[in-house]
C-alpha cells in the first residue's frame, strides 16, 4: 500500500450539533475503493490526485495520532469516516483503525464512527470498552433498500441488508448505532417508498436514530464520474441533471418536501430519533469525561 506524509491527523473541529458532534476529525486513509457513483469525497476539493480509488495510508499513522491525541487538552469525541471510510478493503489487513481505536480508548478520547463496512463489527470489543467511559456511535450510510440498486450504486460495499444485519450486533452489544440516508440521489433514490423502508429497516435492527439529506453534491471531476456510471444503469439521467441542476453544487431532489415529510412521519411512527440535537444528546448521555 502507498504510503503519503502527514504531520497531524486529529485535528480540532467537528459537523455542527444538526449532524453529529464531535471535538476532533481523524482520517487515517485518502481516497477509497468503495466505488460510490455519487462520493463528494472524489471531487478536487478533498483529492488531489487523478486516482481516488487508490487508497493510500498515512506515514507512520499510529505514532502521529498517539502524539495528537497526547497533546490535546481535553479528551473529546474523535469522528473518523466523514472523508474516507476508515473500513475500506485494506483496513482487515493493515488494521490501522483498530489500532487507532485502542489509543482512542487508552487515552479515554469518544468516538464516532462514519461507515459503509460491516468490518467495524471486527471492533465491537474496543468499541464496548471506550463505550464505558466516552460517547461511542456507529453510523452506517445507506442510501437504498434495495440490495440490487445498492450494486448498481454502490458497487464494491456492503449490502444493505448486510449493513443492518451489522448495526442488529453492534446494538445488542450496547453500541449506539444511527442510520444515515446521505445523500438522497434525485432520480435514483428519491421516493417516499426507500425512504420510509430504510426508515422501518432501521427501527428493526436497532437503529437509535436517523438523519436525511435530501441532496447530492456535484463539483468538478465528481460530476462526471457520477454521470459516467449512473448512465450505465439509468440512461438519460446525465441529461436530466444537466437541464435541472446545470453546474450546481448542491443538487435537490425536487421531492425533498415530500421527503422529508415522509422521513419525519416515519420516524415518529416507529420511535425513532430524527433530530440530530436529540440524538447527540443521547449519544453523550453515557458522557464521562468528554
Amino acid at each position: 500500500m502507498e504510503q503519503i506524509d502527514a504531520k497531524t491527523i486529529v485535528t480540532n473541529g467537528g459537523p455542527g450539533r444538526d449532524y453529529l458532534q464531535a471535538e476532533y476529525v481523524m482520517n487515517i486513509y485518502r481516497g477509497c475503493n468503495h466505488g460510490c457513483i455519487y462520493c463528494y469525497a472524489r471531487s478536487n476539493y478533498y483529492e488531489k490526485t487523478d486516482n481516488f480509488d487508490n487508497i493510500r495510508a498515512k506515514k507512520n499513522a499510529l505514532q502521529i495520532i498517539r502524539d495528537d491525541l497526547r497533546r490535546k487538552v481535553k479528551p473529546g469525541v474523535v469522528l473518523t469516516g466523514g472523508v474516507s471510510d476508515p473500513y475500506n478493503t485494506y483496513e482487515a489487513e493493515q488494521k490501522l483503525t483498530r489500532n487507532a481505536l485502542e489509543l482512542i480508548n487508552a487515552f479515554e478520547f469518544g468516538v464516532c464512527i462514519i461507515t459503509k463496512s460491516v468490518l467495524v463489527t471486527r471492533d465491537t470489543d474496543i468499541l464496548q470498552d471506550i463505550n464505558s467511559h466516552s460517547p461511542t456511535s456507529v453510523n452506517f450510510s445507506i442510501t437504498c433498500a434495495d440490495d440490487e440498486m445498492c450494486k448498481k450504486i454502490e458497487p464494491s460495499v456492503s449490502t444493505t441488508t448486510d449493513r443492518f444485519k451489522a448495526m442488529e450486533h453492534l446494538a445488542a452489544n450496547d453500541i449506539i448505532t444511527g442510520l444515515l440516508i446521505d445523500p438522497v440521489i434525485p432520480y435514483i433514490t428519491d421516493t417516499k417508498e426507500n425512504v420510509q423502508e430504510l426508515v422501518k429497516k432501521a427501527k428493526h435492527h436497532g437503529v437509535r436514530y436517523a438523519y436525511i439529506s435530501t441532496l447530492v453534491t456535484m463539483a468538478d471531476v465528481q460530476r462526471e464520474y457520477f454521470y459516467s456510471k449512473a448512465e450505465k444503469h439509468y440512461p438519460g439521467i446525465a441529461e436530466k441533471y444537466k437541464q435541472k441542476y446545470k453546474n450546481y453544487y448542491r443538487c435537490r431532489s425536487p421531492h425533498s418536501k415530500k421527503l422529508w415529510e415522509a422521513f419525519a412521519e416515519t420516524c415518529e411512527k416507529e420511535g425513532l430519533i430524527y433530530d440530530m440535537r436529540a440524538a447527540n444528546h443521547l449519544i453523550r448521555g453515557k458522557q464521562k469525561r468528554c
